[in-house]
């Protein structure tokens, strides 16, 4: 068994499964007759590669190792109570179909199949929010930054070439991967929460058409994975366009509150002054000390209750 992203336990892929008998009694050491030696030799050369079917594959790693395959869910409109369930439940019968096989390909191919756990990830999701619609597109012209300034996202140039590829592809109008969901996180705005990797997803888009190309071998460097990090480019436009309120209150306490303190750095040379004169009999209360001692008391004395 191994433990895949989500930290449930799936099947090891292409592992060589061989078995060894004995007879009764006996250990097995180095130092075994000719005659248990060649039937080890025998079992050894009839041993082959097994390979987890794809269906297999794609309900362990989707719904747990030792789960049955669950129901297909409705969207989250008008079901409020499935928001906390995870996306590969809202699957369709051919979305699980279509994973099943890509699964069974990747395998074959040696490639991390973590790539097709977020590839099945970003679909469920498509399909949990009604097949997109429930979900906002972040270049709709109503995303600000804290100053006013509009802000959009695109992707890297890496990615909107690729993604400019699949959408120019002939292999597009005729992929068995939902054409809506392609158009959906082919956009940047709805692409900016993506996982899956744009480069598998055009090796996908093109093994599973009638238009593609099925002979081509997966590249090699899908036999690693990794997430995908700063997969878009934040734009913030130089002029701010919205009015944002603003609570001045605690600005202006905070003006307040250093005046005050800067007052206080020099009450005692003041008092000292005041002392010094006092006794000399120049006793008379300057109006700036009488001031301050005013504000120091009205800002220490509790507020009125109102």
């Amino acid at each position: 068994m191994e433990v895949n992203n989500s930290g449930r336990a799936g099947y090891i892929t292409n592992s060589t499964l061989v078995s060894k008998k004995y007879e009764t009694g006996k250990n097995p050491s180095f130092t075994q007759s000719a005659e248990t030696n060649a039937l080890g030799d025998q079992q050894a050369q009839a041993s082959s590669t097994v390979s987890i079917s794809g269906r297999a594959l794609m309900v362990s790693r989707l719904f747990g190792s030792d789960a049955e395959e669950p129901p297909v869910l409705s969207s989250v409109r008008g079901n409020g109570e499935y928001m906390g369930v995870l996306p590969h439940h809202f699957l369709t019968h051919d979305d699980r179909n279509l994973l099943a096989d890509i699964y069974e390909f990747a395998q074959k191919q040696g490639a991390d199949l973590r790539h097709v756990d977020m590839l099945a990830t970003d679909l469920g999701s498509y399909r949990k929010y009604d097949n997109g619609s429930l979900m906002g597109n972040f270049n709709d012209g109503q995303q600000y930054d804290s100053e006013g300034r509009l802000t959009t996202v695109s992707f890297t140039d890496a990615d909107a070439t690729t993604a400019e590829h699949i959408q120019n592809s002939d292999a597009f109008s005729s992929t068995r991967i939902d054409q809506g969901f392609l158009r959906y996180t082919l956009d940047p705005g709805h692409g900016i929460g993506r996982s899956s990797n744009f480069e598998f997803l055009e090796q996908m888009v093109s093994r599973f058409s009638t238009k593609g190309n099925d002979t081509t071998p997966l590249d090699p460097k899908f036999s690693t994975f990794a997430y995908n990090e700063n997969n878009y480019i934040m734009h913030t436009a130089d002029e701010v366009t919205l009015n944002i309120p603003r609570d001045t209150s605690s600005a202006e306490e905070d003006t307040s509150r250093e005046a005050l303190m800067a007052d206080a750095k020099a009450l005692p040379q003041q008092l000292n002054q005041s002392l010094l004169e006092a006794f000399i009999g120049k006793n008379d209360e300057k109006p700036t000390e009488r001031s301050f001692i005013i504000k120091l008391f009205d800002w220490l004395k509790p507020p009125a209750n109102k």
